[in-house]
């Protein structure tokens, strides 16, 4: 179930389901690398697509609208190239402190070097 989106500049985005055993209800809204970088419109244009699918998503999986959290990683701290916003589908406070666990995890081993990382490394 990959969706695309044309944007108002004429460029598209992407709206991917990530199978995750640890993360359930994972999407992603990404920018094709081809593209570039997108522009602070287009930016701003993602971030509401991001919204409204992402409690239409909640709805439909979860039976809550609001049922979601939205993630954005700046360039200097995303493991993958290309820009891209995370839709993670929660129902409870236990989902969210799963969540979180899970990525300090990822992060912790890709600090420690032992996870793929293809960010800049800050000095």
């Amino acid at each position: 179930m990959s969706e695309s989106f044309s944007l108002g500049s004429g460029n598209e985005c992407r709206l991917l389901p990530i199978k995750m055993e640890l993360i359930p209800n994972y999407f992603v809204l990404a920018f094709p690398i081809k593209q570039g970088q997108p522009s602070s419109s287009e930016v701003t244009e993602m971030f509401e697509l991001g919204i409204q699918h992402a409690q239409s998503l909640a709805a439909k999986h979860i039976g809550d609208a609001q049922a979601f959290s939205i993630l954005y990683s700046g360039y200097s701290s995303r493991r993958e190239k290309g820009w891209h916003i995370h839709i993670i589908l929660l129902g409870n406070r236990w989902k969210k402190a799963w969540l979180y666990l899970v990525l300090a995890g990822k992060n912790v081993l890709q600090a420690f070097g032992l996870r793929k990382d293809d960010s800049p490394r800050s000095k």
